[in-house]
């Protein structure tokens, strides 16, 4: 006890040291990110990734040696090699090649952009740097300047020793949320925050590589897509994708207004942060070695607030809680700005639209005639042969009931045992066509049903005022079901939850659960159904599961105004 407590501040000095080497990973991934962009230098971005990796690996061994918290490992499997097709060559990027080098690099780079913890290692690089550094350097900023300001900053040196340990498994706490694997939905609002507030650094740097796509245009389309999908993952703007990969005007327009109003747009909380961590705490660990004419040269703002020592923590904290306070309008903002840049024009909407019902009346057709098939086979397989088998044995029965009575009760016997099968299976069949407690009950006590019958907890909230046209309540049931199935079969999951909720003419469904995430709907049948099935009302599927979870499918329905 007393040794962690002596040895905390000189711990707290290495983390320091640490997150300078964070902060050469973070340069290393702005600079290759930059090249990649302007020259399609892609050979760069593995060492980069691999360096911040390296220093995030160093920070989960040390929680596990210092705290005994171990933090696994949350980086999605990596490829497998590629290989040949028949003729020896090997696809890549669209193209084919005669040895497996670049195609294997082409894959290593896309596992490790699209891998979500590697957005969450440069988030904890950027927090590292700056709020991290508070806690950090704090204990031996305040014994250093106590010691230095005896007698009456022995108080400090004692706080700097007391505070220490605390401060150093707030640091590992914040480590472990953001360098482990998510495992359960973020509920508190301050990791909400100081999530949004790492989106909002993101868009910062996403503003500034505006200018790299004013220069490599062919890569403008990529990262105008990229900005779409933030503004409709973190700020929860939707912005429609065009079916088009190339560069229009409205799009360049947008990177060159960007470099100034996205910038200005999202700098506010970035700026904060980094005064509080930079400017404020941080030159408290050293500013206090050098002479007293040297420390004049920040005019009372850099290490110090309004010439003062001993606000500059305070301020620093007071700083940092701002910035994460502002960090989610500003991300909402900048969803809003990029809708209003780069969404679809009316006619591209329409041509989209056209597009989409053709396709939804072509899958809703392809639907109905595989359930048809289904039904058809259910009915052939199942009731009709049992059907057949009790004609043969009454009809068996007729001859023996005078000859072989005693044979005669066993036939009996297997006949009815047919029938009672037969009526079970002709139940599932309607129950799988239209179940008897939705058109009976509705659509709210069929989900508490389904959630009932499902092996393991699952939490219902319905917040449906009215019934529904049979035909939207029998395509939401089936897909709860389907992903409540899901759940079951494949997450690994503990509990879940189904939200029902019927707006103005959308019915929204959502089924989150806390498992191991990594679902994808284009490694399965049954996602791809339930997007059918929702076609045919308007519907649409998006499906959120990073790996090690939390998976959260959202399902809506277009209804006729109430």
């Amino acid at each position: 006890m007393i040794r962690d407590v002596a040895i905390a501040p000189v711990r707290g000095l290495v983390l320091g040291g640490l997150s300078l080497l964070g902060l050469v990973a973070l340069l290393a991934h702005a600079v290759v990110l930059l090249l990649s962009l302007s020259l399609g230098l892609v050979v760069l971005i593995p060492w980069a990734v691999g360096l911040a990796r390296r220093v995030t690996g160093a920070r989960r061994r040390i929680a596990a040696r210092w705290h005994s918290v171990y933090i696994p490992s949350p980086y999605a499997p990596a490829p497998v090699p590629p290989q040949p097709d028949a003729e020896g060559l090997y696809e890549g990027q669209g193209q084919l090649y005669k040895t497996p080098k670049l195609p294997a690099l082409y894959d290593k780079v896309d596992w490790m952009l699209d891998d979500r913890a590697t957005w969450r290692d440069v988030g904890w690089l950027v927090l590292g740097a700056t709020a991290g550094n508070v806690l950090a350097l704090a204990p031996a900023a305040l014994i250093v300047h106590g010691a230095l300001n005896a007698p009456w900053g022995l108080a400090l040196v004692v706080l700097g020793f007391v505070a220490a340990p605390v401060l150093l498994r707030l640091h590992t706490a914040g480590s472990t949320v953001l360098l482990g694997p998510p495992r359960r939905p973020m509920r508190g609002k301050p990791s909400k925050f100081v999530i949004e507030w790492g989106r909002s650094a993101g868009l910062f740097a996403l503003s500034l590589f505006s200018l790299v796509c004013l220069v490599a245009v062919p890569w403008a389309w990529k990262v105008a897509n990229l900005r779409r999908a933030r503004a409709t993952d973190w700020s929860g703007v939707p912005v429609a994708q065009p079916r088009s990969n190339r560069v229009t005007w409205r799009e360049l327009l947008f990177f060159a207004l960007d470099l100034v109003v996205g910038v200005l747009m999202t700098v506010l909380p970035l700026a904060l942060a980094i005064y509080a961590g930079w400017g404020l705490a941080m030159p408290q660990t050293w500013r206090w070695f050098v002479s007293e004419a040297d420390r004049e040269w920040g005019g009372g703002w850099y290490g110090q607030f309004a010439g003062s020592d001993l606000l500059a923590f305070p301020v620093a904290v007071v700083l940092m809680l701002v910035a994460v306070w502002l960090a989610p309008f500003v991300v909402r903002l900048n969803g809003h700005w990029v809708k209003y840049m780069l969404s679809p024009g009316k006619e591209t909407t329409l041509t989209l639209r056209v597009r989409e019902l053709a396709q939804t009346r072509a899958e809703a057709s392809d639907a109905a005639e595989a359930e048809l098939r289904r039904i058809e086979r259910d009915l052939h397989d199942g009731a009709q042969a049992r059907l057949v088998a009790m004609g043969f044995g009454l009809g068996a029965l007729e001859q023996l009931i005078d000859q072989d009575p005693a044979r005669a009760k066993q036939v009996l016997a297997a006949v009815q045992d047919n029938s009672a099968k037969a009526l079970v299976e002709l139940r599932d069949l309607v129950r799988g066509i239209h179940p008897p407690v939705l058109a009976d009950r509705g659509l709210g006590d069929a989900v508490r049903a389904l959630a009932l019958d499902t092996p393991l907890p699952v939490k219902v909230r319905v917040d449906l005022p009215r019934r529904l046209d049979p035909p939207v309540e029998s395509a939401a049931y089936f897909a709860v079901s389907e992903a409540l199935l899901n759940v079951t079969r494949h997450a690994n999951a503990g509990s879940a939850r189904v939200d029902v909720r019927l707006g103005e003419d959308t019915l929204e469904l959502v089924v989150r659960d806390d498992g191991r995430g990594g679902a994808d709907m284009s490694r399965g049948t049954g996602l791809r159904g339930v997007a059918r099935r929702l076609s045919a009302f308007d519907g649409a599927m998006t499906v959120h599961s990073p790996v090690g979870g939390p998976t959260t499918v959202r399902m809506t329905l277009r209804v006729s105004a109430g």
